[in-house]
């Protein structure tokens, strides 16, 4: 018997390309949506369509080595199923407008976006003699009532205009009356403040008109028993 040689032969064929999935359509069909340069670039984006269930593949050949006074590389592109063009198009905006990543989904939250800022607490003492130094509601503004300070402001220019205009000396004196309501009221207005229980603007306008009203009430009341 005559012996005959064994050769084993092994064809390798060099990976020029990665193939597409299969699907309905002709792999020739498949569409373009990148073109890349660089290996790490068109896997990570590659990887990414395929999260977000697009089916995606590269075209060319990944491996190939750039040399440092090329421009390009092999030409690799990035090819999706026709069916999931759309699809793909939505993902690769989402990324590239920095509301997604690659690996680890949607960009997360800074922890101090939803941190209160902190503010130096304020003097009940300061925002005594403000009212007094500068008469136009600035305790109030100075504790951060703004919407109290304004009517508080509303009510005392009123009453030193009045005065003046009409030469009626009661709306003076329901001027300075202002002023006391003022210190007192800011003076409790900066410990709200700094116990982080500054109440609506609503509710500081109910009671800052009523305070307006009860200082020229008592004023009337004031020029009438006199």
């Amino acid at each position: 018997m005559a012996k005959g040689r064994l050769h084993s032969s092994v064809m390798v064929e060099p990976e020029l390309e990665h193939e597409p999935e299969s699907d309905d359509s002709d792999e020739d069909d498949w569409v373009e949506v990148r073109r890349f340069d660089d290996a790490i670039g068109v896997t990570m984006i590659r990887d990414f369509l395929l999260d977000h269930d697009v089916r995606a593949a590269i075209r060319g050949n990944p491996q190939a080595t750039r040399m440092t006074w090329s421009q390009t590389s092999d030409n690799l592109r990035i090819v999706v199923a026709p069916a999931d063009l759309e699809k793909a198009r939505e993902a690769l905006a989402a990324m590239s407008a920095g509301d997604a990543h690659p690996f680890r989904g949607p960009a997360p939250i800074l922890e101090d976006e939803h941190e209160e800022k902190f503010e130096k607490p304020r003097s009940g003492l300061g925002a005594a003699m403000l009212a007094f130094f500068v008469p136009i509601g600035a305790g109030h503004f100075y504790a951060r009532h703004g919407a109290a300070g304004t009517i508080f402001a509303i009510g005392m220019i009123g009453a030193v205009l009045g005065s003046i205009a009409f030469g009626h000396p009661e709306l003076f004196r329901a001027w300075m009356i202002l002023i006391v309501l003022d210190a007192v009221g800011a003076f409790l207005a900066v410990r709200r403040f700094n116990q982080k229980r500054v109440p609506p603007d609503a509710v500081q306008r109910q009671w800052a008109m009523g305070a307006v009203v009860a200082a020229y009430g008592l004023a009337w009341l004031l020029a009438r028993s006199g």
